[in-house]
Order: C-alpha cells, then sequence, then structure tokens
C-alpha cells in the first residue's frame, strides 16, 4: 500500500528546492508534497529497517550528500555499521560534514549503542568481496542514473556477491509524470537520469532479479497523487521494491574491524570519512549544568555575530530571552517556570534585566567565560545556523541539523 502522505496541486510555490541531486522538487509541475518527497523515502527506508532488529549493518549505494544517514544515525539502534558509497568526491566530503557529531554529543549521548559509520569513494557496479555478510543495501534514486549495462553490473554485485538479507530501491514512476507537463529537462525529472521506469517495467525488472537470484520482491510507493488526480490510476510518485533473501542462513554479524581490515587491502574504494559515534546509557546532567552550558553556546555565537556587526548584535549587552531558554529542547522536560529558571540564573552567576531578559555578555572584556565550554571554530559552524541568539519577539527557526 502507498504512503499516506498528502500531495496538493499549485499552481506557484514558494517551496525551497532541495539541494540534492538524487530527487524531483517537490513542486516541480505544480506538485507539492507534505512531508517532502525527499523525506518520504528516507522514512520508508528507516522503518523498513527499524521493523527487524536482527539487522546489523547497512550499505548505502550511491549515498550522495548522505542524507539518509543523516536522519537515520539515531533512529536504528541495532545498525551499528554503516558504508556509503558514491562516485561524486565533493558529495561524500559534504556528507561527512553531515555526520560528523556534534561536541553536545559527547556530553549528552544520543545513541546507547556503538555505531561505526564508512564514508567510501568508489564504484558499486564494480565487484568487490569487501561488501559481503552487510545485512541490509539501500538504492534510493540510484539506478535511473546509470546505464543499462551498468545496472545489470551493479544488479550482479549486489544480488550475486553481496547477498544481503534486504535490498530497498526506490526509484521515479514514469506513470506518474503525467501531472508534470513542464519538465526542464526534457521526458525525464533530472537531466543525469537514463531512464524511468513505468511501474510494469519497474515489477519486470525486480521480478527478473528475483527469477535469478534467491529472493522475493514486494512493491510499494511514496508521494500520492492528488485528490482530484488519483482516478487517474497513474500509482505514487516514487516506487519502490523491497527485496527480502529467501534463505536467511545463521551467520555471525560482519564486525567493524573486519570491515576494515577488507578495506586495507582492496585498491577499488577510497575511505573518505570513518565516524565512531559516542555512545553510551543516557547520563542524568545536572539541570543547572545544562542551563549552563546552554546558555554559554548562546553567548558564544552572540560575541561572534557581535564581533561581525551580524543581525544587530553590535551593542552590548547581549540577551537572549528567558522563554528562548525555557523553550530549549533539552529543557522541554523540566516544565521550567520563568520563576524557576530566574532562581537558577542567579545560582550558575548570570545576571538579569527587564522584561526576562538574561545578559550573555556586558562587553568583550567582562563577558564571563566558562573553561569547561571552551569550543573550537567547527563547533561555531555546527552550531552557528542551529540557534539564533533571541531579542524579544525574535522568530527562532530550527533546521534538520540541530544540535539540540
Amino acid at each position: 500500500m502507498a504512503s499516506s502522505a498528502v500531495a496538493t496541486s499549485t499552481s506557484n510555490s514558494d517551496e525551497t528546492i532541495h539541494p540534492s541531486t538524487h530527487h524531483i522538487p517537490d513542486n516541480e509541475g505544480g506538485i507539492h508534497f507534505t512531508p517532502p518527497l525527499y523525506r518520504q523515502r528516507y522514512l520508508f527506508t528507516l522503518d523498513l529497517i527499524q521493523h527487524d532488529s536482527s539487522l546489523h549493518s547497512l550499505l548505502d549505494i550511491g549515498c550522495g550528500t548522505c542524507q539518509l544517514l543523516t536522519i537515520g544515525k539515531y533512529r536504528n539502534p541495532h545498525i551499528q555499521l554503516i558504508a556509503a558509497i558514491d562516485i561524486i568526491r565533493y558529495q561524500l566530503e559534504e556528507g561527512c560534514f553531515r555526520l560528523k557529531p556534534l561536541p553536545v554529543e559527547y556530553m549528552i549521548f544520543r545513541r546507547e549503542t556503538p555505531l561505526h559509520m564508512y564514508v567510501l569513494y568508489g564504484d558499486a557496479t564494480k565487484i568487490c568481496n569487501c561488501f559481503s555478510q552487510f545485512d541490509v543495501v539501500t538504492l534510493i534514486e540510484v539506478i535511473e542514473h546509470l546505464y543499462l549495462n551498468d545496472l545489470e553490473n551493479l544488479v550482479k554485485h549486489v544480488f550475486g556477491y553481496i547477498c544481503p538479507r534486504r535490498v530497498i530501491v526506490t526509484t521515479p514512476n514514469a506513470d506518474f509524470n503525467v501531472l508534470f507537463p513542464q519538465m526542464i529537462c526534457g521526458q525525464f525529472r533530472h537531466a543525469d537520469h537514463k531512464f524511468e521506469f513505468t511501474r510494469d517495467e519497474f515489477k519486470n525488472w525486480s521480478q527478473k532479479i528475483v527469477h535469478t537470484y534467491d529472493y522475493r520482491v514486494e512493491f510499494n510507493g511514496v508521494g500520492e497523487a492528488p485528490l482530484n488526480e488519483q482516478h487517474r490510476n497513474i500509482g505514487t510518485c516514487t516506487q519502490i521494491a523491497i527485496f527480502y533473501r529467501k534463505h536467511n542462513h545463521m551467520k555471525t554479524h560482519l564486525t567493524s574491524s573486519e570491515f576494515y581490515q577488507r578495506l586495507s587491502y582492496c585498491n577499488h574504494h577510497e575511505l573518505i570519512g570513518f565516524i565512531d559515534y559516542p555512545f553510551g546509557v543516557q547520563q542524568t546532567i545536572e539541570l543547572q549544568e545544562q542551563i549552563r552550558y546552554i546558555l554559554n553556546m548562546y553567548r558564544l555565537m552572540a560575541e561572534e555575530k557581535a564581533r561581525h556587526g551580524d543581525d544587530n548584535h553590535d551593542t552590548y549587552p547581549l540577551t537572549v530571552n528567558c522563554q528562548a531558554i525555557i523553550n530549549h529542547p533539552r529543557l522541554l522536560q523540566y516544565n521550567l517556570t520563568v520563576e524557576d529558571l530566574k532562581h537558577i540564573i542567579e545560582i550558575i552567576g548570570y545576571k538579569m534585566l527587564h522584561n526576562n531578559l538574561i545578559i550573555l555578555a556586558e562587553d568583550p572584556i567582562t563577558s564571563c567565560t566558562h573553561e569547561d565550554y571552551r569550543t573550537n571554530d567547527d563547533d561555531h559552524r555546527s552550531t552557528n545556523n542551529q540557534t539564533e541568539i533571541v531579542k524579544p519577539n525574535y522568530q527562532h527557526k530550527q533546521n534538520e541539523e540541530s544540535w539540540d
């Protein structure tokens, strides 16, 4: 059954086009998906993986900027080994930046199990024994970017050599293209697409795999047509095939050390990045220390903006509204009142102004510093777009990769 996400028809959309090259813009042709179509694909894939806790390792082929893994790195604790591979180096470098843990994650663990992430530059259509024993392979909007002979080689590599227990393939549904009368790339949704399968073509391609290898397949999709177009029976915007290996023989899990050893002898793939995520049982941090840390992060960003005269933060004292602290995601569980916060603020040494404003720094000489929370320039960049210094009635917008 297709996803129940909503699609609406609009004539003019202000929707910001997502920068990924692996999906059609969600407002192309006057169709707008909620949630965005790329996110529907990722969430469907991650939910599918979440339902089987026996899965331990994941190989994302054609990972691009690693958006799937950025969204999913904390969702599935049973996945403890991930490899991501692509042939576009600059996207992999961006992906490594996305995947890097934030400084706060070493204090407040977001995983209770280990996770080792390998980001690889290489061609997955070339046969390589490095990836055998991976439990899951994902191909999210990948196959349509390959010439048919390269696609055959990829199928042979995945199903004949890697032999994962699950393979999840998503690709555009050409039948749906009748709702995109003005596609800027001609007959396909993207300039790099070599083909786009109709539903029948996709099923035939999938059945050929099933008949050749020891798998069965189920079909699904995300991105439903608008209600006024569903009578046309054109399916979903993205069609999905989920392949299950028929005979899952008992075997030991592939370990990170074993995979790393394989890579050390491999001439086909270059390791762009390795990430060892912090993990541990969630520790209860003193409420006062949490507030101290949050205020210090606000202060660092405020001072950075003040130095550059950005966003009118060029005069002291630099302040943040009490309500912004109370509504911080890390503090919501405490149900603080303004009076509670004022009491704690006094204890930890910050001062207050009228209108419930907390003074972050009075001037560059006397502004408070906490040695335990010094951060480097990378920390500044990691948090700069995720939390805004709040003046009265200032609107705050948080993106997906927020440090909190």
